[in-house]
Formats: structure tokens, C-alpha cells, sequence
């Protein structure tokens, strides 16, 4: 499948409108190499369309997973398809869908995409997304908006799955992370608010991701996050609008990447609001209203 590419003197990204709109790969230049900032893509996921393997993927209509593929709403149960081995559905559903690319620039990309150009949409509202991606400088700028297509209301939600690399120039580097928030949900599939943080997750002080691992949603968030790779002396900053004001730490064992997950809601949040638990952070949109927002991710190469 083709990728389609933009990049400036800075920053170089490339795209496949096939496979989600996803990010294949986000390159900087660095003492006049490319250097990948985010994971590489496999040559045969980019190929295949199999965007779970990308760089970055876009979560919409909502973010993580719905417990058992059913969710409440307006007074009605829905049950959707389950794509998860635990029989939960994750990550919404455009992701592996052909998107239609709206505008190709030197520097910036637009697309769009309608779930009623799809009869297998699993999710029983009609919706419309449009996603762009635009370089300035040594900044990539994503933003996204979601608009209700249905008559009636819609809960609705998105996120981001930036995975990024533990080490970039030296194989020893140990990435370290700061970032403000006010809770923790306690499980992966919440069924109550989140609570205050331990000494485990404060990263209120930037510091090494060592050993750790994590899966943790976390609420309360400020919108700005911190990378830096000391051996290498690069830093990322993060800096996300409303409504992402929830972010998914995701450090799994064993790898060579993790995910700093802007998100506007909680894991599980459809059955949270359903549930009448408070700050899911989920969003009832009226027909014909949409919610969006954006996030800029900033490379500091110190040049």
C-alpha cells in the first residue's frame, strides 16, 4: 500500500490513507541522519494494512476498550462486535479502515472519514471523523474532529496511540518521562472513578521508565507530557488541548517501545457514564454537533 509523506528540514512523516490514516513513521533529523522517533513500522504491516503495528493510529469513536462489546445508552443496551481474546472490543473502529485523503501539502495532511460509507461499522451511530497532521519547525501537529451523523444523541470519544522508542542513539539510553495527573483508574476495565496516584505512577518529577511496566489510564491530566532520552540528548514534549485531559501509559515487558496515549476518556468510559460514575470524561454529542481537539508533539535534538 502506498504511504503518502511530508516533512521539512526537521521532521519527516509518512502516512497510509488505507490503513486508518495511520503513522507509519515519524522521522527527525538528527547530526544529518533521519532518525525514528516513534517505532518503526514493519515493511509487512504497512503492506498488509495492519495498522495495530503502526507507529501511531487514530481511536475513534472511542477510546480502549468496552467491556464484554456492550455498552448502555439513552435507556437501550448495544452490543457490538468483540475483537479482543478476553471478548471486549478495543480502540474503536477506523483504524484499519480505507480513509478518503482530503488535502496533500508540503506540510500538511487532511482526511476524512464516513462511517455510512460502511455497512459493517461497528458502532450503531453514524459519525464522521477528519483528521489532519501538519509539520512546523520541529513540531507535528495532529488534530481531529468527530461529528454525530445520527438524529438522536451519541456518547463519543477519541484518542492516540503514539508508541515511541525506548532508546533512539544509544542502545543504553533509559527514556524518562514527567507528566501531571490527579488520578489512576485501579483496573483496566474500570467500574469506578479513579483515585489518587501512589509513589509508583507520580511522574509529576520527570524519571527513568526503568523496569517498570504499566497499563494504567490515568485522569486528571494537564495536557503536557515530557520525554527525554538522556545518552541521546533528545527530548519530545507533548501538549494536548481539551478534550484530551485522560492519558494511557502503556510500558509493556520485554520491549522496545511504549505508548503515551492522549485520550479524552477513560477505559471502559461509555459503561462509566452509563454506570453514573463522575469525570469518564466521556461526551454526549447532540446531532450534528462534533468534538475535537489537537496535540502537538515538539522534537528537541538540542542543535
Amino acid at each position: 500500500m502506498p504511504l503518502v509523506t511530508i516533512q521539512n528540514a526537521n521532521l519527516k512523516l509518512d502516512v497510509l490513507p488505507e490503513a486508518g490514516a495511520s503513522v507509519a513513521a515519524l522521522e527527525a533529523r538528527i547530526a544529518g541522519k533521519w532518525v525514528p522517533i516513534f517505532r518503526p513500522t514493519p515493511a509487512e504491516a504497512i503492506a498488509s494494512g495492519n495498522s495495530s503495528l503502526f507507529a501511531n493510529f487514530a481511536l475513534v469513536p472511542w477510546s480502549n476498550r468496552i467491556r464484554d462489546a456492550r455498552f448502555a445508552f439513552g435507556g437501550r443496551t448495544y452490543e457490538i462486535r468483540p475483537n479482543t481474546p478476553e471478548g471486549h472490543t478495543i480502540h474503536g473502529d477506523v483504524r484499519k479502515r480505507p480513509w478518503k485523503t482530503m488535502a496533500k501539502d508540503p506540510s500538511r495532511l487532511a482526511f476524512s472519514f464516513d462511517s455510512r460509507d460502511f455497512a459493517d461499522v461497528n458502532f450503531p451511530f453514524p459519525f464522521t471523523v477528519e483528521l489532519s497532521y501538519e509539520l512546523a519547525g520541529s513540531t507535528l501537529v495532529t488534530a481531529v474532529a468527530l461529528r454525530n451523523d445520527a438524529t438522536g444523541a451519541m456518547p463519543a470519544g477519541f484518542g492516540f496511540h503514539p508508541y515511541f522508542r525506548r532508546s533512539l542513539l544509544d542502545p543504553d539510553d533509559d527514556v524518562e518521562l514527567q507528566m501531571s495527573v490527579r488520578g489512576v483508574y485501579r483496573d483496566l476495565l474500570p467500574t469506578t472513578a479513579a483515585v489518587p496516584i501512589g509513589p509508583q505512577e507520580d511522574f509529576s518529577r520527570a524519571r527513568a521508565l526503568g523496569a517498570s511496566t504499566f497499563d494504567h489510564c490515568f485522569a486528571g491530566w494537564d495536557g503536557h507530557a515530557a520525554l527525554r532520552w538522556p545518552k541521546s540528548g533528545v527530548g519530545v514534549s507533548i501538549d494536548a488541548t481539551e478534550p484530551f485531559r485522560h492519558v494511557v501509559l502503556f510500558v509493556p515487558p520485554g520491549k522496545d517501545f511504549f505508548a503515551v496515549e492522549p485520550v479524552s476518556h477513560a477505559n471502559d468510559g461509555f459503561n462509566l457514564l452509563a454506570a453514573g460514575v463522575a469525570g469518564s470524561g466521556v461526551r454526549v454529542l447532540e446531532a450534528g454537533v462534533q468534538l475535537a481537539g489537537s496535540f502537538r508533539i515538539r522534537v528537541d535534538t538540542g542543535a
